[in-house]
């Protein structure tokens, strides 16, 4: 039976080569040139190509024949919905949560206000869900994160146009010169803290993902995120983050984020 199963894995592995190369030639191929090209036996590939031309995924032209994609593939191929970033984001961002105990957030700048594209929580009683939620920029760490990465003329696009902005904590930065002076920290350190400028006793510490403009956060009780806690933390962060953009398809689904 083991043996049987390795012959029809093999078996699958080399029809699934076929389309491969099928699909990256210029025109219909040989039967020649496909077992050059897969360096199968020419008996092999007529068996497989039988099978194949049955089912529709291969097409043969003309004699002597050649061959290429066939209407199934093509079929396949417009039914395939691409994973939303989300989807690709959430396994390492689940990981994330559960391993530092706090609240994984993924966001990206909408306009003025920062989009929370996709939120983990760890198991445990205290958890701060907003998936899907616009919030403020100049006050959370998300925001504050994708603030310090704009060119400084664009900046003012992104934060509310009067001052002093609104107040949520005694902590919350209010003027354009305190939001200036924190961002040039941000920049320098690569790390944006929300130290309660949001909510009264929950903190945030958010990096940016490598090479694209969006944020991962954890966010979690301030009395547990020390300064000793995000020494701890932040390696596991921007492990995370780093992992994120490296996903197959995370970088090609950017495009298609909600306006």
């Amino acid at each position: 039976m083991e043996q049987a199963g390795s012959y029809h894995s093999q078996g699958l592995s080399r029809a699934l080569a076929v389309l491969r190369v099928l699909a990256g030639a210029e025109h219909p191929l040989t039967l020649s040139q496909l077992a050059q090209e897969l360096d199968v036996p020419k008996s092999t590939l007529v068996r497989l190509l039988a099978v194949m031309q049955e089912e529709g995924f291969v097409r043969r032209y003309g004699d002597p024949p050649t061959f290429a994609i066939g209407h199934v593939v093509h079929e396949i191929a417009q039914a395939y919905r691409p994973p939303s970033v989300a989807e690709i984001a959430a396994p390492v961002m689940r990981r994330l949560a559960e391993e530092v105990g706090f609240t994984a957030n993924l966001g990206v700048l909408r306009g003025r206000s920062v989009l929370h594209l996709h939120v983990e929580e760890p198991q445990r009683a205290l958890r701060f869900a907003a998936s899907g939620m616009l919030d403020d920029t100049y006050c959370t760490g998300l925001g504050k994160m994708l603030l310090s990465a704009l060119p400084l003329d664009q900046v003012a696009a992104s934060v509310p146009e009067t001052e002093p902005y609104e107040s949520w904590t005694p902590q919350t930065i209010t003027t354009r010169a305190q939001l200036d002076a924190e961002l040039e920290r941000i920049r320098a350190s690569g790390v944006s803290l929300d130290d309660e400028e949001r909510n009264r006793g929950v903190s945030c510490m958010a990096v940016l993902l490598p090479g694209v403009h969006v944020s991962i956060s954890v966010s979690g009780p301030t009395g547990e995120l020390t300064p000793r806690d995000q020494r701890r933390i932040l390696p596991v962060l921007r492990a995370s983050a780093a992992e994120i953009v490296a996903a197959p398809g995370f970088v090609t689904a950017l495009p298609d984020l909600p306006a």
